[in-house]
């Protein structure tokens, strides 16, 4: 973290400067960087100034020097190597809260029974940012287009927090409550994501546009997830996720019970798909007007089915 100040196990050892870039505002931020969970728990339970976390900072650092975070103390968890893990048990992947995109990418676990997250994993930005940026920043960080988020929608996935009151579950569409804001507490940190693995029987798509092909912020970015496949190419479960769109992510609910329980064909799929513009309400910015965005939307949601139920669904394959 260029120009920052840390200081280590908690303590503040002193403060130093922060320009912001093209700004001759400055401001004073101390960094606090716990050795242990229990450390940044109890540096959580008695902060009363709003200090923010921060890992990887491909986020945060940003928001400061654009002046959207306003606030003179950061708690560093970088060193948390606790929170850094990619598990199988009991039919559940678990990812770590510090578990980088390239961890994600490269993990034989993720790669075979998480590909949807992979594959928006790999749309991260350059390399250089998906070793770097970690899974539970994006999450804080709560961005309506934040390229993970879908994918973990769509595989209906669970936040796992922590505090010294304990631990707590929170599905993942309960964790975001309105733009760029969560359930989180004050004194609670991002532990885990947990999802059930995706097995033989699933099907699974992500795509994404952006305004370039590579280390874009999305326009409109869509993830797929099809669970329990019949012999006629129906799904007991069906979740559609849609991002850059609405304050938070999105499930596209009408799309969904328009498929469910029935074989997906060409034509159902394409009928379908426009269904998803009833759960969506985007803006128009810089990145593309309200129009362009539904007729993006649309199309890319009967790419991501076809692509998930009739053709190819896993990287490997």
């Amino acid at each position: 973290m260029h120009r920052l100040h840390q200081s280590h196990r908690g303590r503040p050892e002193g403060r130093k400067e922060v320009e912001r870039v093209g700004l001759v505002t400055r401001s004073e931020i101390d960094v606090l960087t716990p050795q242990s969970i229990d450390e940044a728990l109890d540096i959580l339970h008695h902060d009363e100034t709003g200090i923010k976390i921060v890992a990887g900072g491909s986020d945060v650092i940003v928001q400061l020097r654009d002046g959207i975070i306003k606030t003179d103390k950061l708690l560093n968890i970088l060193s948390l190597k606790e929170l850094r893990f990619i598990k199988h048990v009991d039919n559940r992947i678990h990812i770590g809260a510090l578990s980088t995109y390239s961890n994600i990418i490269h993990h034989e676990i993720t790669r075979k029974h998480g590909w949807v997250l992979v594959e928006a994993a790999k749309q991260i930005g350059a390399i250089q940012l998906q070793n770097t940026a970690t899974i539970g920043g994006n999450l804080g960080n709560a961005s309506p287009a934040g390229d993970s988020l879908p994918p973990l929608y769509a595989l209906d996935a669970t936040v796992g927090t922590r505090s010294k009151s304990g631990k707590r579950e929170i599905p993942i569409e309960e964790f975001f409550v309105g733009y760029r804001k969560t359930a989180l507490k004050q004194d609670e940190l991002i532990e885990e994501v947990y999802f059930d693995a995706l097995g033989p029987n699933d099907r699974a798509a992500y795509l994404k546009m952006g305004l370039r092909e590579a280390n874009a912020i999305s326009i409109v970015d869509v993830a797929v997830v099809l669970r329990d496949r019949s012999l006629d190419n129906s799904f007991r479960k069906i979740r559609i996720a849609l991002g850059a769109v609405a304050p938070t992510i999105k499930r596209a609910r009408r799309c969904e019970q328009e498929l469910v329980n029935k074989p997906l064909t060409m034509e159902r799929i394409e009928k379908a798909s426009a269904l998803a513009l009833d759960d969506a309400a985007p803006i128009d910015d810089i990145r593309g007007s309200a129009e362009y965005r539904k007729a993006l939307l649309v199309s890319l949601v009967f790419q991501a089915l076809h692509k998930a139920a009739l053709g190819t669904v896993k990287p490997d394959e």
